[in-house]
């Protein structure tokens, strides 16, 4: 999962709900667990048929449940109409991302961040802008028969490249999209000169990418479900052939009852004292005889079926309790951001040195970095190192 997978809770829900109706020009008067909420007059939406009506935060009681009581915690339909509705009025944002935003807060490596040299400070120089999509994805895992879960991811996608930005969605769910308290305002945007626009095919493109990213961010927790769902699979087959192997037992019996009802009924119809008893003995011998033979077809079919390990039955079984994963792009927003170069002032035991890097704001540097001593590729397992009042690393002699 990445690290700004989204779960809904009632803090951030209630929080969301409150900007947004509030940007809808709505009057609440909160009562603890109640809202009583006005709509404007010339607002039309899908989740209330009122324009006056109250919001429970918790689930409300069956004496409480009426038509203009909408509940509002994660898991309820109201909340899943009002997510859709804000989604689908609001979808495409765009803001610019620049150095001023992150107050010099910038992204240090893992060549540095696994070595024993500190940054003293950084400067950015910016050359060029880039543009990124930030896709929020709505995943549902759910199989037909036992799990539906649901995870928001946010991912940062560049339009170019098409690389995963994480950093940058980490400041962007922060600072902008995070919940805010009553009366905040948030962080203000910044824009570059003029909109950025974007071709729908490579928005939908970056789209795409950014959906498969998000899965991928969640892939441990679906193998845990779909582990759970094979389990519960396999324990529904086993209980499965249990009962089959009982029914196999049950035929056999009633099959050996059957034949010894048979033989005593031979000698009923050899003893018999008139003809009339032995036309009855030998009516009820057929009509046990076809029962019998109606038995061990039924048999002969199920220890078919255990022969083949009963494959139709494991087949539908497991096919019922196969994951399916589903996704839906909620909402969008393209973003600028600068890339340019990182000066960045190091030391180390009384030791300075300046070292240079291409970086980008809120994704950190770029591009793989080579040790200026020896020109192998800096990682975390190769950081660097001073000696001599220059930069080398790890792998230097």
């Amino acid at each position: 999962m990445t690290d700004v997978t989204h779960a809904v809770t009632q803090s951030a829900l209630e929080s969301f709900t409150r900007e947004y109706l509030n940007d809808l020009g709505a009057a609440i008067r909160e009562n603890g667990s109640r809202w009583e909420i006005r709509l404007p007059s010339h607002v039309d939406v899908d989740f209330s048929d009122h324009r006056e009506f109250e919001i429970a935060l918790d689930n409300p009681s069956q004496d409480e449940k009426e038509e203009s009581v909408h509940t509002l915690t994660p898991e309820s339909e109201f909340t899943q109409q009002l997510l859709d509705e804000a989604a689908e009025m609001a979808t495409v944002g765009q803001l610019a991302l620049t150095d001023s935003m992150t107050d010099g807060d910038y992204r240090h490596p893992s060549w540095i961040v696994e070595s024993d040299v500190e940054v003293g400070d950084a400067t950015f120089s910016p050359y060029y802008d880039r543009t990124a999509i930030c896709v929020f994805v709505r995943i549902d895992v759910e199989t037909v028969s036992e799990y539906q879960t649901q995870y928001f991811e946010a991912v940062t996608i560049d339009d170019e490249s098409k690389g995963q930005l994480p950093g940058i969605t980490e400041i962007l769910v922060e600072k902008f999209f995070s919940p805010k308290p009553p009366g905040h305002d948030g962080m203000p945007t910044e824009s570059n000169e003029g909109d950025v626009t974007v071709t729908p095919e490579k928005l939908a493109d970056t789209i795409a990418t950014g959906q498969k990213v998000a899965v991928e961010g969640i892939q441990e927790q679906v193998e845990e479900i779909r582990q759970s769902a094979s389990r519960a699979a396999d324990s529904e087959f086993e209980e499965y052939r249990q009962l089959q192997e009982q029914q196999i037992n049950d035929l056999n019996s009633e099959i050996d009852s059957i034949s010894n009802r048979l033989q005593n009924l031979s000698t009923d119809v050899n003893s018999a004292d008139s003809q009339q008893q032995r036309v009855e003995a030998l009516e009820k011998r057929q009509e046990l005889q076809a029962e019998k033979e109606d038995l061990e077809a039924e048999l002969e079919e199920l220890l078919q079926e255990k022969e083949r390990g009963y494959a139709q039955e494991r087949q539908d079984i497991y096919r019922r309790h196969s994951i399916e994963v589903r996704t839906k792009p909620t909402a969008f927003t393209i973003v600028t951001y600068e890339r340019g170069e990182i000066e960045l002032n190091l030391r180390d035991n009384g030791q300075t040195a300046v070292m240079r890097a291409p970086y980008a704001i809120g994704a950190g540097v770029t591009d793989e970095v080579q040790c200026e001593n020896c020109n192998t590729q800096l990682s975390a397992e190769n950081s660097i190192r001073m000696f001599g009042g220059k930069v080398g690393c790890q792998s230097c002699q």
